[in-house]
């Protein structure tokens, strides 16, 4: 009984599986038979190109999904081109897709089968078998083809840009630095230029004169001789241009006869002009030093004395309209 059983369940299982068979084989021959599958070769050498087409005949207003391809159909076979054309025939139309397709590899591969959706039913198009013949390489012949020398490319500016671009920024950057230190530098030249040939008045002179002479050092080094000889000479030059007189041609005595006979100075101030000028002359001529608290004493006096006779106002107004800034008074 049990044996009866296991060979009529043997045969319902071999019975359905030879029926699922039949109408898998059948619905691949349809599918098959639906779309026109053709390759130009099927066997090349390595990079020789096949020309894939896949057409499929349709109704015009029936939809259609062709199949999206990437750069390969597999691990071994390449897409090198691909495009689409749709042929119209009546009522019917016809998609034709065609690829280029090679491989790089030798042996033998599968071109497998493309699904292609037309009106919801999937069609699968035909699959090829192909092979792939290495290129061979005549070993014997190879030492006569030397090795050729390397050539030389021709640098053209865009490949020295691309290939130095920072040593240029830098380059270029550096000199715009230098080109603005320059001009800067130019420009305070020519400042100072300006300002050495402007004349200055007689103040400024005598001012910028004592700050000189206090640079000197001379009585920290006790060098008393050119210590008055030089402050002996600023208050000369300034008196003399001050009042328009030639003092530096004067002896001390004629210089002192000389303000006695004007009212420039009062006659206190012309004592004490005459004792500095005597102390001066001892000291430049006799080599006889003044007393100590003197030499402190007569470098204030005689910076009291030009800040008390400086002009203040000009009496010609085109110089005063060259110095707006300062103050002058008529001389008396």
């Amino acid at each position: 009984m049990m044996g009866r059983i296991e060979v009529r369940d043997w045969k319902l299982v071999f019975g359905k599986w030879l029926w699922m068979s039949v109408f898998y084989f059948l619905f691949s021959t349809f599918s098959s038979a639906q779309i026109d599958t053709e390759i130009d070769t099927a066997h090349i050498k390595i990079g020789e190109p096949i020309q894939y087409s896949l057409k499929v005949p349709l109704q015009v207003d029936t939809p259609v999904i062709l199949p999206e391809i990437q750069d390969t159909l597999s691990f071994h076979i390449e897409v090198l081109e691909e495009r689409t054309d749709t042929v119209l025939e009546g009522e019917r139309k016809n998609l034709i897709k065609r690829m280029v397709l090679t491989s790089f590899d030798p042996g033998e591969f599968l071109i497998r089968s493309l699904p292609v959706v037309v009106g919801g039913d999937t069609l699968l198009s035909a699959s090829f078998q192909i092979k792939v013949d290495d290129v061979e390489i005549d070993s014997a012949n190879l030492t006569g083809f030397p090795i050729k020398p390397i050539m030389d490319e021709e640098y053209t500016w865009k490949d020295y840009w691309d290939k130095y671009w920072i040593y240029f920024a830098v380059g270029i950057l550096l000199f715009l630095i230098l080109l603005i230190v320059a001009i800067l530098f130019l420009r305070d030249k020519k400042r100072k230029d300006i300002l050495a040939k402007t004349p200055k008045t007689p103040y400024e002179e005598a001012k910028y004169a004592l700050k000189s002479l206090d640079k000197q050092n001379y009585l920290q080094k006790n060098q008393f001789n050119p210590y008055y000889s030089e402050l002996s000479y600023v208050l000369r030059r300034y008196l003399g241009r001050v009042f328009h007189f030639s003092s530096l041609e004067l002896l001390s005595d004629d210089l002192i006869d000389y303000f006695r006979k004007t009212t420039h100075l009062e006659k206190e101030e012309i004592e004490q002009l005459r004792e500095f000028l005597y102390d001066s002359d001892l000291a430049k001529f006799a080599k006889v030093v003044p007393e100590k608290e003197k030499h402190d004493f007569y470098r204030k006096w005689v910076e009291d004395l030009i800040e008390k006779t400086k002009p203040l106002e000009l009496e010609d107004e085109t110089v005063q309209e060259l110095r707006p800034n300062e103050k002058y008074r008529k001389l008396r």
